[in-house]
């Protein structure tokens, strides 16, 4: 048998009607002009909402990437030192397949254990950048470097001269690790790899090619001088 409520009776016409404290009757149900002012709060309540919460998100995702690079760089200097001083090649990929993996990082810190290792093409050291999923953070430096898996002479890299500020417009490129002022760089693309600053054609190291506020693009970038002191983009 069905059952009912007692703050429900019915009328006459067999609809059921809702008691008010007042004592009126009022039918049960949404009206559609409820039905819109409701929807019309949440969506007012959606659009004050949710940009804050994209923003927040991003901010954790860059402080996480900076965390990663901090513990990259460590890494690297771990390499060198029980490696004479030594540091991986730059990796250079033409091949169609790996295209998109240039100066993917290297798997010499994966292999020896100082860094997770992966399986996938381009990412045999397992670090992903979190901004540009399905590939490794950057890395480069001025010295030797592997062209489609094979040596391809010294990797050139461009250096501001205000170095390590990086601010200068001005610089040049150097492939010289004995006489170049910076040892490493290591970067992420930053939340929107697609954007000018991203693909500012002297980054990583002019400071025009990085991030630096939440909803702008640019590279999120660690790098080193010659004497292993490490600096950090904002």
């Amino acid at each position: 048998m069905r059952t009912f409520s007692t703050a429900a009776v019915r009328n006459g016409g067999g609809a059921w009607w809702a008691l008010r404290p007042a004592g009126g009757l009022r039918p049960c149900g949404w009206t559609l002009v409820e039905l819109l002012v409701v929807l019309g709060i949440v969506g007012l309540l959606a659009g004050l909402l949710l940009p804050g919460l994209s923003r927040a998100r991003e901010k954790a995702l860059v402080t996480r990437v900076h965390v990663e690079l901090n513990a990259i760089g460590l890494a690297l200097e771990m390499y060198a030192e029980d490696h004479e001083g030594r540091l991986p090649p730059v990796r250079i990929n033409c091949n169609s397949d790996l295209a998109s993996h240039w100066c993917q990082f290297p798997i010499e810190l994966a292999q020896r254990g100082y860094l997770p290792r992966g399986s996938q093409p381009g990412r045999e050291a397992n670090m992903e950048d979190l901004f540009n999923r399905g590939h490794t953070y950057k890395y480069a430096l001025p010295g030797p470097q592997l062209l489609n898996g094979s040596p391809g002479g010294n990797y050139a890299l461009w250096v501001p001269e205000d170095f390590p500020e990086n601010r200068s417009p001005r610089g040049r490129y150097h492939s010289d690790p004995r006489t170049a002022p910076v040892r490493w760089v290591i970067w992420s693309l930053g939340p929107r790899p697609g954007s000018p600053e991203s693909q500012h054609s002297y980054g990583p190291l002019a400071a025009a090619s990085w991030y630096r506020r939440t909803g702008g693009g640019g590279l999120l970038v660690r790098y080193a001088d010659r004497w292993g002191v490490q600096f950090k983009s904002p």
